[in-house]
């Protein structure tokens, strides 16, 4: 795990409080580089980043430059929910006011990231943001599946729409709704690691006839059994996999 921090520079309006917990998923960069590398690889490229950098590496770099105190978690697993989890347990023992899950293929502006900062809240209000992004090969689906109409959210000056599920490669959890996520979950899903550590498999995937969910919905499943909602943002823009998706034609 690093800390990053970023001299000063000109920066949007923000409003959230509190460090920031930044976990990446860099398969991409594992098979590049191999995984004895691709932690500094990584680094170097928030660093520094450029055209060829992931565009992960690009979205840790804007965050940084907001200022905030920031820690960084990167690794991979053979398996995503164990990965998932993993992130979430470190995420819950940094004590930060946020957690943001980042996948490797996944960007924003700066803007939109402030946005959806914001729009989750207070930390001490158990709620999730999500960014809208187009499914890897489509120009229309997207993934979230959305359970209302838009509306203005006042206090982060963003626009957000309810989801009921929602992929992780770009979300934000609050503290309160990781502590209430623990404390729910704990003797349900709690296992011991390969490491001997103890964590919870909040992103294990549940099967609910006739659905069986991925690793991502299973965690957004999870969320609102235990009473934390979901926003997803609908202003901005979003890129996944070089998709760009306009956030406002989802309202």
């Amino acid at each position: 795990m690093d800390n990053i921090h970023r001299g000063s520079s000109p920066r949007p309006r923000t409003v959230f409080h509190g460090p920031l917990f930044v976990s990446c998923l860099t398969y991409e960069l594992t098979r590049r580089v191999g995984v004895e590398r691709s932690g500094g690889v990584f680094v170097q490229m928030v660093r520094a980043p450029d055209s060829n950098a992931l565009p992960a590496a690009r979205t840790v770099a804007r965050l940084t430059q907001l200022g905030a105190e920031l820690d960084l978690f990167h690794g991979v697993s053979s398996c995503l929910p164990k990965a998932r989890s993993r992130a979430a347990a470190a995420a819950f023992a940094s004590g930060a006011a946020y957690w943001l899950m980042c996948d490797d293929d996944v960007e924003a502006p700066t803007a939109t990231l402030v946005d959806l900062i914001n729009a989750a809240g207070p930390p001490s209000e158990a709620r999730i943001s999500v960014l809208p992004c187009l499914v890897r090969g489509s120009a229309q689906r997207t993934n979230c599946e959305f359970r209302g109409e838009s509306r203005l959210n006042a206090e982060a000056s963003a626009w957000v729409r309810p989801v009921s599920l929602a992929g992780c490669g770009l979300m934000v959890v609050t503290r309160a709704a990781l502590e209430r996520l623990f404390a729910v979950y704990r003797e349900e899903l709690g296992f011991t690691d390969d490491d001997g550590q103890g964590r919870v498999a909040l992103f294990n995937m549940l099967l609910e006839p006739p659905r069986w969910y991925g690793e991502d919905y299973s965690f957004c499943r999870r969320a609102d059994r235990a009473g934390v909602p979901i926003d997803a943002l609908v202003q901005g823009v979003s890129t996944h996999d070089g998709q760009d998706l306009d956030l406002d034609s989802l309202r």
